[in-house]
């Protein structure tokens, strides 16, 4: 899996928190919610953004582990 699939599944999982991740790493949060309700325009975003997204995503996983 990539890095923008892995951002895409963090973004649309509802389950987390868009403030809490908006809080911990510095980004908007209205800027993450445009990507949840169009997850189409993280092929736009900076490859800078997807790659902590993807990040963190990989950390959850890890948590679950």
């Amino acid at each position: 899996m990539n890095d923008l699939e892995k951002a895409k599944l963090l973004i649309e999982n509802k389950n987390n928190s868009l403030v809490d991740i908006s809080r911990k790493y510095n980004i908007p949060v209205q800027t993450l919610r445009n990507l949840r309700h169009d997850p189409s325009k993280m092929k736009k975003a900076s490859w800078e953004r997807v790659h902590l997204l993807a990040q963190i995503y990989d950390e959850q996983l890890a948590e679950k582990k």
